[in-house]
């Protein structure tokens, strides 16, 4: 599990090479490239060692991966800002998910954190907004006339991602039983 945990932190460093590479359009290319791939792979990695150990709890990477996720676009959306900015109704489309998502897991996991199980865990969605937003951020460094359409993409399947976890955890917080302690 610890090399699906690396990968996922490796968007970290990825993110601030994308900063400082960025006006050359190969490298901040290669490193978003390099993102979405260590993002894939973390979870296929995950999954793979938990067949192979039989670990079946949650992981950190349930919600490391998509903090990760966000770190990653935030960064990389601060650095398109910063050297050659685009028009703020865009970027707020690219990250209306992280808008909206943000602020609700917050509070929803202060309100039940140690009371069972969350509703963070991915769903087909939530991975379309990711890429989304993935072809939005390319398209800012190669091809701006598709910026708009990425940016309207992502916006609406990132809020929808964002509904659906609402959704999610309302079940997930109904149906669960309260457990004392912190969770397992």
């Amino acid at each position: 599990m610890w090399f699906a945990h690396v990968l996922t932190l490796s968007r970290i460093p990825i993110a601030v090479g994308f900063w400082w590479t960025y006006g050359d359009r190969r490298w901040s290319m290669a490193l978003l490239a390099l993102a979405a791939l260590t993002d894939a792979a973390d979870g296929a990695v995950a999954r793979w060692s938990r067949r192979r150990t039989g670990i079946t709890t949650p992981s950190a990477g349930e919600w490391l991966d998509p903090l990760a996720d966000k770190v990653f676009v935030l960064v990389a959306l601060a650095a398109v800002q910063h050297h050659d900015p685009a028009p703020w109704p865009l970027v707020a489309l690219i990250v209306a998910r992280e808008l909206v998502l943000i602020p609700l897991a917050t509070v929803y996991r202060l309100a039940v954190h140690g009371r069972g199980a969350h509703a963070f865990q991915a769903a087909a969605i939530g991975k379309a907004a990711t890429v989304a937003e993935v072809a939005a951020l390319a398209a800012l460094l190669i091809y701006r006339p598709a910026l708009p359409p990425l940016a309207i993409l992502a916006g609406v399947l990132g809020v929808a991602a964002a509904g659906r976890y609402v959704v999610r955890a309302r079940h997930v917080r109904r149906d669960a039983p309260l457990r004392s302690g912190p969770p397992t």
